[in-house]
């Protein structure tokens, strides 16, 4: 596992109007109660603090590359080379926004650096086309990292649009290339707006904003699909093992379709979040939350009523297996119900499905819609539904396309209280 820190470079200041004396300000930079640091670079700063394992720079060719080459010669005790040097700065003064990003030699900048470090050329991000150059040319980073490695990042210098850019390039690696297992360890500025005003540059850690990414994630996850896994990962980092166990419960509810637990874990998350006080962030979704509970908590509703309610979520969320499994169960439920029958008894459930077949009931409205309906149930069931079916009632379009037609449906019959539409 290494340690390494993405930080943009951008062109700095001419001091005297001479390329040769293109420099960052002087600064001193503070993290914290430590003691100050006075550099350029706020990625050296950054370095030596977290006692780093490489550096990945990132800019265009109009960046002061020259000036990173001289200072971490110095920095790291490394003979320069004058002439790279002086060829470097005079190829960079000729080079405009629309230049070749191949036509600069980085190799021996990286070559002082060290064995982890990269320096990578990208575009100035002047229109779409650029902007999606330049993801391609950051996410090189993925080839680069191992697995286990800690990413620190520096949004100080360069473009505005730069820093954002890297914070979404970095937050889509973290979540999508899983096999690296990369761990945002912080994201750092180097307030220089400030620095008149306190006498040094405070280094500020954004992580927690980088955090928020995650939270959101987490809370549409719970929301759309029944997944609070990670928002349960997150509560735990805050000390909320109540809350995250809760969430984990009824997540394991929803996804193996136990009905009543779902109904348990519902009312149960609905009480803690009445009376937890929020914290950050976890205050941001709290109302999300609750509103997710609220569908499934309600324990006044005939069951056969809870259970189409539920097929309808796991229709809107695109889980039609599992919706048209609750749909069918609904029906049955339903019957038992208006019959007098013991919802949880099989054998009365069983009796229901019989008496859909019988001659005075199988051409009722209850009827076809449990005969269109099932069918795909058993299908999903044991695997079955065909994509090219030439039977339209086993199309797996037509399975999705009827899904919410066939539930509103089996509403309207009962609210009749009948096997009848009315």
């Amino acid at each position: 596992m290494a340690k390494i820190l993405i930080s943009p470079i951008g062109v700095g200041n001419l001091v005297n109007k001479t390329r040769e004396e293109r420099k960052y300000k002087p600064a001193t930079y503070k993290i914290g109660n430590q003691p100050p640091y006075e550099s350029t670079f706020m990625a050296s700063v950054l370095y030596k603090h977290f006692q780093l394992d490489g550096i990945i720079f990132i800019g265009t060719v109009r960046s002061m590359w020259e000036e990173v080459y001289s200072f971490f010669c110095t920095e790291n005790k490394v003979q320069k080379d004058d002439d790279y040097w002086l060829n470097l700065a005079i190829q960079i003064e000729e080079l405009k926004y629309d230049s070749d990003v191949n036509y600069l030699d980085l190799s021996p900048i990286e070559k002082v650096l060290g064995e982890r470090s990269k320096c990578i050329l990208i575009k100035y991000g002047l229109n779409e086309d650029e902007l999606w150059e330049n993801f391609d040319r950051i996410f090189q980073i993925v080839a680069l990292l191992q697995p286990g490695d800690e990413i620190y990042i520096d949004i100080t210098h360069s473009f505005r649009s730069l820093s954002l850019f890297l914070f979404l390039t970095i937050t889509f690696i973290k979540d999508l290339v899983n096999e690296k297992q990369i761990k945002i360890a912080g994201v750092y500025y180097g307030m220089l707006d400030v620095t008149r005003e306190l006498n040094y540059t405070p280094v500020v850690d954004l992580k927690p904003l980088f955090d928020m990414t995650s939270w959101i994630k987490g809370a549409y996850s719970l929301q759309s699909y029944g997944d609070g896994y990670l928002i349960a990962e997150l509560l735990k980092s805050q000390n909320e093992s109540q809350l995250a166990n809760q969430i984990e419960q009824l997540s394991q509810s929803l996804n193996i379709n136990s009905v009543n637990d779902i109904k348990q874990k519902s009312s149960a998350l609905k009480s803690s979040l009445e009376t937890q006080v929020a914290k950050t962030p976890f205050k941001y979704i709290k109302d999300i939350l609750a509103s997710f509970t609220k569908k499934f908590s309600r324990s006044s509703v005939k069951e056969s009523e809870y259970q189409l309610t539920l097929s309808g979520w796991y229709f809107d969320n695109h889980r039609y297996s599992t919706g048209y499994i609750t749909l069918a169960e609904s029906i049955i439920t339903y019957l038992c119900e208006i019959n007098g029958k013991e919802i949880r008894s099989e054998t009365d459930r069983k009796a229901m499905k019989d008496f859909l077949h019988e001659s005075q009931n199988k051409n009722s409205d209850l009827a076809r819609l449990y005969f269109d309906v099932n069918p795909i149930r058993n299908s999903i069931a044991h695997a079955l539904v065909d994509t090219k079916s030439s039977n339209d009632r086993g199309s797996l379009t037509n399975a999705i396309n009827q899904a919410k037609n066939y539930q509103q449906i089996a509403r309207k019959i009962f609210s009749t209280g009948t096997l009848y539409l009315g």
